[in-house]
């Protein structure tokens, strides 16, 4: 259930029935073979052979894999600029910036398309 603005009241769900089956088994098949794609990430990484591409993006992934990926730098000035002052972007995780950009959208003090392609 929703409330006016269209935001899901407190303790309701917007998915009640949870994840789908078939995704979580993908999911599941997909992990089983993590300790592997890790190391082939990493043989790619250090392989001088391969195309700096491939070592690039190996490395990212890990990088990814293990710390997360890196905020965009264009959507912390966004944020900067209206986030609530009591938050520090900075220390704060990607899903707590997606929330928080959510709900300056949501309140209209930022036009997420507006912002276009946040990678330039």
């Amino acid at each position: 259930m929703r409330d006016t603005s269209g935001q899901f009241l407190k303790g309701q769900s917007g998915n009640p029935g949870g994840r789908p089956r078939v995704v979580m088994a993908v999911r599941d098949q997909a992990q089983q073979h993590g300790e592997e794609a890790i190391s082939v990430l990493a043989s790619i990484m250090r392989d001088c052979e391969a195309p700096p591409s491939a070592r690039i993006t190996a490395a990212s992934e890990i990088l990814n894999r293990g710390y997360g990926r890196s905020v965009d730098q264009k959507a912390m000035v966004v944020m900067s600029q209206q986030i609530d002052r009591t938050l520090v972007p900075r220390e704060m995780t990607t899903r707590d910036i997606i929330d928080e950009l959510a709900r300056l959208s949501s309140n209209g003090v930022i036009d997420i398309p507006a912002l276009g392609n946040m990678n330039d």
